[in-house]
């Protein structure tokens, strides 16, 4: 992964930085939900937490984005199954809304070094640099702000009321 746009010396630090995030909301949410029987978002910080302290192990001059990939689907995976059991809709979208679009990018920039064999910086690195940073920001802040700050539950449900009309319509 050294070929990137940001070095991996910053890259280290934005990493440390996500981490220390999802760590402070995993204990944000645990203090907040002391004295509340509903524990949702604890299981949902703590998944994200455990998750993306995995990175502390991995050595970022080896990793490949195949390898971030996997780590991001077995992620979503957890959330899927906690969104199950453990009914959350706002918080579960848009961590799983942040955790597609990174496993996405992920693939996409695999595709792109290691089987097309693109070695040259070129618009779609910058995209990613940008979205896989936006997307952990997003991620961190669904769980201190609690709102549905970008719509994406109202549109989801919007969609899916579509969709359900479609197929009773038609």
């Amino acid at each position: 992964m050294n070929n990137v746009l940001i070095p991996p010396e910053v890259s280290v630090y934005i990493g440390v930085l996500v981490q220390w995030g999802f760590l402070m909301a995993f204990l944000y949410s645990l203090t907040t939900s002391i004295n509340n029987s509903a524990k949702q978002v604890v299981w949902l910080s703590l998944v994200m937490a455990i998750s993306y302290c995995f990175s502390f192990f991995v050595d970022i001059y080896d990793i490949t984005y195949i390898e971030l990939f996997c780590y991001d689907v077995v992620t979503l995976f957890f959330i899927f199954f906690l969104r199950y059991y453990l009914p959350e809709k706002r918080i579960s979208t848009y961590l799983l809304f942040g955790l597609s679009i990174n496993s996405l990018l992920f693939l996409a920039m695999h595709i792109d070094v290691f089987v097309r064999g693109n070695y040259e910086p070129w618009w779609f690195w910058s995209v990613y640099t940008v979205v896989i940073n936006m997307m952990d920001i997003i991620m961190i802040s669904i769980f201190f702000i609690k709102k549905d700050f970008l719509r994406l539950v109202h549109v989801m449900d919007k969609l899916a009321g579509f969709i359900m009309r479609a197929k009773l319509g038609g």
